[in-house]
């Protein structure tokens, strides 16, 4: 991939763009076309207040006025871009209310990882507030889009489905298969669920997590089971030497996740067990190349570990269907996804302006 073009804390470029420019806030992997036309803004540094405010032990307040620095930063430099792409947090969302001051002569805004959960009365007003002001929000998960539409009171075309990717490319690893069930992550998982299963099928598990305390609590753990603490090289290895994945996900949520760690697993030619049916549906082929189970379903999941687990076969068959599918959502195809679809707004924008000028 060809170097991108990068722009200082200062707002200083540092090469000639061409004509359609793009900014946005995450270093990540473009095809050459789109790598020349976009600047990549470096990382804030902490000012003497967000230091304060980790030292007091306040993190989460430093990194909210550090996301509201970020915001201001991108209100400023995004009238000599097209358009600008950033995540779903709230220095997105802070730029997008902001934005609302400059009409139609606003830049192009697109958000995606748009991992949201609901909230009160209040937030929920805010969410709709910023929103408003978005062109597009790109959602890893279809049912995403009736959900956040539902919920913020936006409208439903201000969403846009876009598949995910598998991250295997940036860590080395070594496929194979040693017997043991494999469930993993942080977040809106339900281990208590796993384990209830775990307990009939006796199979060796490893649970990666490091959030074992506050998602296991005091659950007593089987002799069979192994919970662990992973980095990121350590939860691939672990996912490339099961013979299958669980993924025991919350399904109730706005939101639903885990989609990098099943994919990644598929990649890896492993069937994957999910128990989110409408957020692994987009993905995932039920009993081709995995399982979608009802959540809460105990009895569904433990027939569903032992069938896979005791049936080398179907594991061959279910993976190789898995990592097919799996094997061209390269983070490079996803983003030049993302690219093309910011593409077609700054043209329907352009042509918006050029309607209301013939009008006048």
């Amino acid at each position: 991939m060809s170097a991108v073009t990068t722009l200082g804390t200062k707002g200083e470029v540092r090469a000639e763009l061409p004509a359609h420019r793009y900014l946005t806030t995450e270093r990540t992997a473009l095809p050459e076309s789109f790598a020349e036309q976009t600047v990549i803004l470096e990382h804030l540094k902490d000012t003497w207040l967000e230091h304060l405010l980790r030292f007091f032990k306040a993190a989460g307040m430093a990194e909210r006025v550090k996301q509201a620095r970020g915001a201001v930063r991108l209100f400023r430099l995004a009238p000599s871009y097209n358009a600008v792409i950033t995540c779903g947090v709230l220095e997105g969302l802070l730029f997008a209310a902001l934005q609302r001051v400059r009409g139609m002569r606003r830049s192009v805004h697109l958000m995606y990882d748009c991992l949201w959960y609901g909230g009160n009365k209040f937030k929920r007003a805010w969410m709709k507030y910023c929103l408003r002001e978005v062109d597009c929000c790109v959602v890893w998960a279809s049912v995403e889009i009736d959900r956040y539409s539902a919920c913020y009171d936006v409208d439903r075309h201000k969403f846009l489905f876009i598949p995910h990717h598998h991250t295997t490319q940036r860590f080395r690893f070594e496929v194979g298969d040693d017997g043991y069930v494999f469930a993993g992550g942080n977040w809106s998982r339900d281990y208590r669920l796993f384990l209830k299963s775990a307990l009939t099928v006796e199979f060796p598990c490893i649970i990666a997590t490091n959030r074992g305390k506050e998602l296991l609590g005091s659950v007593n753990i089987p002799q069979h089971v192994r919970v662990v603490a992973a980095t990121h090289e350590e939860f691939r290895q672990l996912i490339a030497r099961s013979s299958i994945v669980v993924l025991p996900m919350e399904a109730q949520h706005l939101h639903a996740g885990g989609q990098q760690t099943f994919l990644n697993a598929m990649f890896m030619g492993k069937p994957v067990i999910l128990t989110d049916p409408e957020g692994g549906r987009d993905y995932i082929q039920d009993g081709v190349s995995g399982r979608l189970i009802r959540y809460g379903d105990e009895e569904q999941l433990t027939t569903a570990i032992r069938e896979l687990m005791m049936n080398p076969e179907l594991r061959f068959s279910m993976g190789e269907a898995a990592r097919r599918f799996a094997a061209p959502l390269t983070t490079e195809a996803c983003n030049t996804r993302i690219w093309a679809e910011v593409e077609r707004l700054i043209k329907g924008r352009q042509q918006a302006l050029n309607d209301n000028a013939e009008g006048v």
